[in-house]
């Protein structure tokens, strides 16, 4: 309709007639029913309140003139020129404007819908009254405003689309779109009013075409002439009564009555489709359809026999939905962005537009992003190969997805949601969802952030050590190391060791001793937005979210993209490149929860947590930057009004403490425990190789445990980053079933997928003629680092056999801008006991000695650890004077001539064994045992000295300890089988002790 004829009608209305009190009359009576206010109002006032409301109204040719049909468009990195179209976004006033006529449209398609939606339909003068009165008794004298039904007549749900809120019909799957606008009193008297000015202006007919042509029917098919072409590839108007009852019933919940999530599936919980790739519809769409025919029956629109039939009727849907290129890029990533930009005054919000988002969706943009699509699908593609590889090889991990940041750019290039977006019937896969930006939970690929957090908080360094007390049970929980082989436990592992070798316990006592705030600190400066303490991403329940030190472990709630984008912030040594946020942050406290808070407050909880999801809403403290996702933005007539320029750089964490980080992430050698370096990309050293050559890089593994049993797998990760590409994948399924990762073949494939990507990927770069693919980093060493001289106690096998402990002193680096706090102690020790020294300890029994300092949590298990490696700890019993060991009746000096028992005392106080040794020599190379125990002894017997087969000589005899102390004695005397005295000055110890010495010495412990 032109110009001309809107012009007309707006004469005609101020002029206005007789017949308009008949219908506002009713419509007042209607507006009675919503409360005290207007029951005790008289009828002028009643008046006067429908015209507040009415006078801002226009004829919706007139709305529609104002708005632009030209859908806004998003294209690859290349651009309108020479990119790829990735996806347009929907405009509802596209169908408004070229609407399908109801001619063209199933006449059973038309009585479904008035009999499912609104029976009166034809009758009533745009609102319906019972509807009405049942909502207004509803939500005010049941006092529940907002958990009502709502009464919307068909007239009423396209005023709400068109004029009200428009963009509830741009996100028609997801019912909460426009939560804000969906239960106000305001609202409901602005669309009463609205709908009987239009139902004056327009035919019922006019009416019902507008609204059969914007009513969402899921998986974005907006109108029902894209919902026929797209489930059944028929125009709609040969939609059978069956197909249309089925399409009617879509739009009161359409997730739930989605008829391709709604298939009939064999015994693999697959959808089982025919030749042309058609399934059949069952489950709750079915019943919603059947629920539709017998309305129509009730309502003397068929009769119970058509109803029969097509109940009987086996309705298909193709299964595959045809999604746009780039669905959840689009969606969750640039059509966010380009509102925030809008709301922000970057990009102008047109005149007609209620809202940014429809100013952003009628605006006829051509929008230039980062993705490489060529890339982007080649991802995908490998995601399927890879994951098919792995069922094959005894997994039950059916999805996986990849995200690619550049770092130095921080633009997204690639984005895989999944391994097939057009997979939607099997939920295992659900293509619809897009992983990346779904909530789930990292397992050890979180890691990095706590080990940072360790380092940067409380000055430590690579080869700072805990001890490795697996398993340590917290709560009742077992927290054990993955290992390949039968021992469990390093000892005093570094954190070189510890995160190469992805050990869970070393993890836990970072996070302990680190602070958990401070883990969660560090990893939202990272990039990190969906932690905090009291905070649940879901939205379910805010405060059921709590997290202790088993974050380090997989306890934390993440987004893969937020993953990739820590992963570049470390390529960048902490420091983030992006563009702001343009997010409004609130306080946790603010925020409701779905499972908790009911009505108003619920409805709220809704549209929070859909800001949340798409970038809108942020939570205090986490990051001010955003990975870059627009390049450029023309206006419809192609005019450049925005083009991103230099991103942002901010230095987040302190470059040293990633540095050392880094380190460790880049080393193979440090990953000795389990991975190792690997030589190919088919390979499980974690290396990956691009050209034939090593790509310099960082990396780290996750396994996340299932809920249930710690042997459970729920998904698995592999996380890094190179100069170019900071790249997440994640392996698991969208039902969030276990993988059962038999033979680790979910986190094998995880890896062989991550490798093999990131070497396509940087094969691509070199391809298109980037110089230097294996470019490494030391060009961004800070100045507050270098490798030095350092001393640890640590026991890492590579350090071994022969540990010196405190005395042990390692090449590492270290920050140089930091005082790093000694991991060992001095005590004053009495040597004849090994006991801490007291007054009743001589000057000449008195020795300073060095032990490793035990952990704040969990001591006694460090304690046990120490006794069974012979590590050295401090005593914490005074001596009394006593010996705790002692030869009573062997002497330094003294020769041997016959077999001689030896006597003695052993008697420390946590003895786990004991051991009489005879060597040749003072300083013997070899030891002959001639007694040993587990019990303690008492001036008693401890072994015989057998003369028969030694030659004559000098001998050392030694009594040792397996005590936690490592106590040792020696004794040294003459062999002589003649018995008589060798000629010349006694035997003694070279550089020796006094007789009888008790020396603590350290025993080697084997590796």
């Amino acid at each position: 309709m032109n110009s001309i004829v809107v012009r007309r009608r707006l004469r005609e209305r101020r002029r206005g007639d007789g017949s308009r009190a008949r219908p506002i009359i009713i419509a007042l009576l209607a507006l009675i029913g919503f409360g005290a206010v207007c029951a005790a109002a008289g009828l002028g006032a009643l008046f006067t309140i429908y015209n507040s409301y009415a006078k801002d109204y226009v004829p919706i040719e007139q709305k529609l003139l104002e708005v632009s049909s030209v859908p806004t468009e998003i294209y690859d990195r290349g651009g309108p020129e020479n990119g790829v179209l990735l996806a347009t976004l929907s405009n509802p006033n596209a169908q408004l404007l070229n609407p399908v006529t109801l001619d063209q449209i199933s006449p059973w398609m038309i009585e479904a819908t008035v009999s499912t939606e609104d029976n009166a339909f034809w009758t009533h003068p745009g609102v319906n009254l019972r509807g009405l009165i049942r909502a207004a008794y509803e939500n005010y004298i049941l006092n529940d405003f907002g958990a009502g039904t709502g009464g919307s007549s068909i007239t009423q749900q396209l005023i709400k689309n068109v004029y009200i809120c428009p963009s509830v019909a741009e996100d028609g799957d997801n019912r909460n779109a426009c939560v804000t606008a969906e239960r106000t009193l305001d609202r409901k008297l602005r669309e009463i009013a609205y709908a009987i000015e239009l139902e004056r202006d327009y035919t019922k007919e006019q009416i019902l075409t507008w609204y059969l042509n914007q009513i969402s029917y899921a998986d974005r098919y907006i109108g029902v002439e894209a919902a026929a072409q797209g489930y059944f590839r028929k125009p709609a108007k040969e939609l059978t009564l069956a197909e249309a009852a089925l399409l009617a019933g879509i739009p009161q919940a359409p997730t739930a009555y989605h008829p391709r999530l709604n298939c009939v599936k064999d015994d693999r919980g697959e959808c089982i489709t025919d030749e042309l790739g058609r399934a059949i519809v069952g489950g709750e769409a079915k019943a919603r359809q059947e629920d539709v025919l017998d309305l129509m029956v009730r309502h003397g629109r068929i009769t119970p026999e058509q109803a029969a039939a097509a109940k009987a009727e086996e309705v298909r849907v193709y299964l595959g939905s045809n999604p746009q290129r780039a669905e959840a890029f689009v969606d969750n990533q640039v059509e966010p962005r380009l509102v925030r930009m809008c709301e922000a005054g970057i990009l102008p919000k047109l005149p007609p537009a209620s809202d940014c988002k429809s100013s952003v969706h009628m605006a006829g943009y051509r929008v230039t992003t980062t993705l490489d699509w060529e890339l982007t699908a080649k991802a995908m593609e490998m995601a399927r190969g890879f994951i098919a590889a792995g069922l094959e090889a005894g997994c039950e991990c059916h999805n996986a997805a990849i995200v690619t940041i550049e770092p130095s750019t921080g633009q997204v290039i690639v984005y895989a949601p999944n391994r097939d977006p057009s997979y939607r019937s099997d939920r295992r896969v659900a293509g619809e969802i897009d992983q990346l930006n779904e909530i789930n939970q990292p397992g050890s690929s979180f890691k990095p952030a706590v080990y940072l957090a360790w380092f940067d908080v409380l000055n430590k360094a690579p080869m700072s050590i805990f001890w490795d007390t697996s398993p340590l049970t917290v709560e009742g929980t077992a927290i054990e190391n993955p290992r390949r082989d039968a021992e469990k436990s390093e000892g005093l592992i570094s954190a070189r060791a510890a995160l190469g070798g992805s050990q869970n316990v070393p993890a836990f006592r970072a996070a302990q001793e680190a602070g958990v705030d401070n883990v969660i600190k560090i990893a939202k400066a990272l990039g990190i937005t969906t932690l905090e303490q009291r905070f649940d991403p879901t939205f379910r329940s805010h405060p059921d979210v709590t997290y202790g030190a088993s974050i380090a472990t997989g306890g934390a709630n993440i987004r893969a993209i937020d993953m990739a984008y820590m992963d570049a912030t470390i390529a960048n040594m902490g420091k983030m490149v992006g563009v702001p946020t343009l997010a409004r942050y609130v306080k946790v406290s603010d925020l409701k929860s779905t499972a908790l808070d009911t009505g108003a407050n619920y409805e709220l909880a809704l549209e929070q947590k859909l800001q949340f999801e798409k970038g809108y809403l942020r939570i205090e403290g986490t990051r001010e930057l955003d990975p870059v996702v627009i390049l450029e933005v023309r206006d419809k007539d192609g005019n450049v009004i925005f083009r991103q320029g230099e991103p942002e750089t901010r230095q987040v964490v302190d470059a040293g403490s990633v540095w050392l980080l880094h380190t460790i992430m880049s080393d193979c050698t440090a990953r000795f425990i389990i991975w190792g370096c690997g030589g190919s990309n088919n390979d499980l050293g974690l290396d990956f190789f691009a050209n034939g050559q090593r790509i310099p890089s960082g990396v780290k593994t996750g396994t996340q445990q299932g809920p249930a049993s710690a042997a459970d797998t729920l998904e698995t990760w592999m996380t890094g980053y190179s100069r170019h590409a900071a790249t997440a994948v994640w392996v698991g399924n969208a039902t969030n079933e276990l993988v059962n990762d038999r033979q680790f073949a979910a986190a094998n494939t995880t890896v062989r997928l991550w490798k093999n990507w990131m070497g396509y990927y940087h094969e691509a770069l070199a391809a298109r003629g980037v110089p230097d693919i294996g470019k490494g980093f030391s060009d961004l060493q800070p100045r507050n680092v270098a490798q030095r001289d350092f001393p640890t106690p640590a026991t890492d096998r590579n350090l071994g056999p022969d540990f010196k402990y405190c005395d042990q002193v390692v090449v590492a680096w270290v920050r140089t801008d930091v005082t790093y706090e000694s991991q060992c102690e001095e005590k004053e020790i009495d040597s004849r006991n090994g006991l801490l020294a007291t007054e009743q300890t001589p000057a000449e029994f008195r020795k300073v000695q060095k032990f490793v300092k035990l952990p704040a949590f969990k001591p006694e298990l460090a304690e046990e650890l120490a006794q069974k490696r012979n590590i050295p700890i401090a005593p914490k019993e005074k001596s009394t004077g006593l010996a705790a060991i002692a030869i009573n009746n062997i002497t330094t000096g003294r020769t041997i001539s016959a077999d001689t028992e030896v006597l003695g005392t052993v008697n420390p106080p946590n003895l786990k064994n004991w051991k009489l040794e005879l060597g040749k020599s003072s300083t013997p190379t070899e030891w002959t045992t001639i007694g040993e125990g587990t019990t303690k002894v008492e001036n008693g017997p401890l072994g015989t000295i057998r003369i028969a087969d030694l030659e004559d000589g000098v001998y050392t005899l030694r009594l040792s300890t397996n005590d936690g102390k490592g106590l040792s004695l020696v004794v040294y005397i003459n062999v002589r089988k003649s018995g008589l005295p060798f000629p010349g000055a006694t035997p003694t110890p070279f550089g020796g002790a006094p007789n009888n010495q008790v020396t603590p010495t350290p025993t080697p412990t084997p590796p």
